[in-house]
């Protein structure tokens, strides 16, 4: 899940069966079509894993 701290809506979402490198990927891909971010901006991660 990708959640704008600003707005603090979530802009990204991605879920399977299976945890795999490509669930963050969807999820990221996701926020970053739907929001357009500006060139420069930060993308902070927690690591977490679920």
């Amino acid at each position: 899940m990708v959640i704008d701290l600003h707005s603090r809506r979530v802009v990204g979402w991605s879920m399977s069966e299976r945890m795999t490198t490509d669930l963050p990927l969807a999820a990221l891909r996701m926020a970053y079509e739907r929001r357009r971010p500006p060139p420069g901006l930060l993308h902070h991660s927690d690591r977490g894993s679920q």
